[in-house]
């Protein structure tokens, strides 16, 4: 991931902005969209997980449909 620095005036409005805030250019073309760091002065430094990785969970993890899902919430609200 590249890092980009910025200076003290686009900070403050990013961090004012709250959580999230949509970057633009000066003419208005979104640029990209900004997310603050959860804790502190930096996001957590974890690898992306390589392509082989994402294969891997994807081959290995169960997949459900979008009904086996709405089921399961059902089954969950009956039991309460």
């Amino acid at each position: 991931m590249q890092t980009i620095i910025v200076d003290c005036t686009v900070r403050d409005q990013m961090l004012a902005a709250g959580k999230e805030a949509v970057i633009q250019d000066t003419t208005g073309k979104v640029i990209g969209r900004f997310v603050a760091a959860i804790s502190g002065d930096s996001l957590v430094d974890e690898p992306f997980p390589s392509d082989e990785e994402l294969d891997r969970r994807t081959r290995e993890s169960p997949r459900y449909t979008a009904e086996q899902v709405m089921d399961r919430l059902r089954s969950l609200r009956r039991s309460q």
